[in-house]
């Protein structure tokens, strides 16, 4: 099943209703699992950038099937692949904490990214209320 938008803007919506009871002004950026962006949206306040950080942080989430704190876990050792992969093809990366895959009957359907709340513990945090707190299938 493809992501719709109306999953995705009720993902925004949770997301953004986490961020303001936790005191911090987001972006939340939502792509489909071929990282085509399906919704972005950023709360009065969050600083201009952030919409940005967030797609690419949703990016990754989609394109490795894995939350960006464990990439960021990952790629820790692994700097320089991280780094090539970043600039890799048209698409942009951040591996940093902030974004959940989005998962639909078991098969990740896409990827939600967050940026804004620093530290980015509280990004993850958000994003993951965003995502439903899903369980990731089996890696490939």
């Amino acid at each position: 099943m493809a992501l719709t938008r109306a999953r995705a803007r009720e993902s925004v919506e949770r997301g953004f209703a986490k961020a303001q009871a936790l005191g911090f002004k987001v972006a939340i950026a939502v792509v489909d699992d071929a990282g085509h962006l399906v919704v972005c949206d950023r709360m009065d306040g969050a600083l201009w950038v952030t919409p940005e950080i967030a797609r690419a942080k949703a990016n990754a989430a989609a394109a490795f099937h894995a939350t960006t704190l464990d990439l960021e876990e990952r790629f820790t050792k692994r700097q320089l692949f991280a780094d090539n992969v970043a600039t890799l093809g048209d698409y942009q990366f951040v591996f940093g904490r902030g974004a959940v895959p989005l998962v639909e009957d078991g098969r990740i359907v896409g990827a939600v990214g967050v940026s804004g709340a620093v530290p980015a513990d509280n990004d993850h945090t958000i994003a993951d209320e965003a995502a439903g707190h899903p369980t990731l299938p089996a890696s490939h």
